[in-house]
């Protein structure tokens, strides 16, 4: 495998948590492919007209650049944890790792000509043992190698690799419903915890380090105001046999009752499969109608965007099969996250027959 050209970044701090290659002085807004309604980067990464996007996540990244002979080996493909293979279309030939908002006009990395390229898109978590030594700055967390060779036809986006189910938990719908404050207790036991969860000292201990103020738990609860139509905490602990909620210590037991953390008499635990909140709580229906699409947008709102690139980049015939094997999918959740990107007008899904679909982009400016 001939490497034509290499550009390594060792400190990359994606904007907005996406990972940004365009064409080298190409302006923001030359995106057709993007102009869909769909999610930016799928899944994983999304690309189209002198633009890549990636989930590059919060933290900065090592990225590598290389413009190939030909397509890599696969032999390399289980050192990497997510792999797809993406088109690529370069009006100038050459490329930059950009940002969102500010594209700096660098040349990085330099293709063989304007034209079709194929792009692998890699990732995987950095070890320990793979970090810089520079311990002045935020140490980098992910390793992307991003790798272009020219091609001749339009192939659409091939997924090999997957360190997530393309089809995301639902969102059980509890912040929503109590609040940001209502809810902060329950999500530091969650995120801030141990994996045997936290005492009342431990959550107190850690309001103090965060600028909540001594004994956090025992502060009055300053409850945030309820939406027309919505049940306040205080009609929400009723339900479940909860008293007044009169300090922030007092949401811990509500939190037990309505299954979001386990007590053991000495530390709460965050319920990692919480129920959904319509299925512990009698709720006017119309809570329940925009708790169900706020969960449907979490669960299936990247994956939609996945289908709706396959479509972009030519592959409208396809059958339920072929879709779960080119993005790595289970064929129900293939079917569920066409129904789902059907309701929300990214796609025109047509059964031609029992075995085959054609899927229309409901919004489309460039086409092969």
């Amino acid at each position: 495998m001939d490497v034509l050209g290499r550009h390594e970044a060792g400190n990359y701090s994606p904007e907005d948590g996406i990972l940004v290659v365009r064409d080298a002085g190409a302006g923001i807004g030359d995106d057709e492919l993007s102009d869909n309604g769909a999610h930016p980067v799928g899944t994983m990464a999304r690309s189209g007209r002198g633009w890549l996007y990636a989930s590059g996540g919060d933290g900065p990244c090592v990225v590598h650049l290389q413009a190939l002979e030909a397509r890599p080996d696969d032999e390399d493909l289980d050192a990497w944890s997510d792999v797809v293979e993406v088109p690529y279309e370069s009006l100038r030939g050459v490329v930059e790792l950009s940002s969102l908002t500010t594209p700096g006009g660098d040349e990085h990395l330099r293709l063989r000509e304007p034209g079709m390229y194929r792009v692998r898109v890699a990732h995987r978590l950095l070890p320990p043992s793979e970090l810089p030594d520079d311990e002045d700055d935020l140490q980098p967390t992910d390793l992307w190698q991003l790798d272009f060779w020219h091609v001749d036809a339009v192939e659409p986006p091939q997924w090999f690799r997957r360190r997530r189910p393309p089809v995301a938990v639902p969102d059980p719908g509890w912040t929503s419903l109590l609040g940001f404050q209502e809810i902060e207790v329950a999500n530091v036991v969650e995120w801030a915890g141990r994996a045997d969860g936290m005492s009342v000292d431990e959550i107190n201990t850690w309001g103090a380090a965060h600028y909540r103020g001594p004994n956090w738990l025992d502060q009055p609860l300053r409850s945030s105001q309820t939406r027309p139509g919505w049940p306040s905490v205080a009609d929400i602990a009723r339900q479940v046999g909860i008293g007044t909620l009169g300090t922030r210590g007092d949401l811990l037991p509500l939190y037990v009752a309505l299954r979001i953390l386990t007590f053991d008499g000495m530390r709460y635990v965050a319920i990692d499969d919480k129920p959904m909140a319509q299925d512990v709580l009698r709720l006017p229906g119309d809570v329940v109608t925009f708790l169900e699409a706020s969960q449907a947008v979490r669960q299936f709102t990247a994956y939609a965007a996945d289908l709706v690139s396959v479509a972009l980049w030519g592959g409208t015939q396809q059958t339920v099969a072929s879709l779960a094997d080119r993005t790595l999918a289970g064929e129900d959740e293939v079917r569920a996250t066409l129904r789902y990107a059907g309701d929300r007008k990214l796609l025109q899904v047509e059964q031609r027959s029992p075995d085959e679909l054609v899927l229309t982009p409901q919004s489309r400016r460039l086409t092969h």
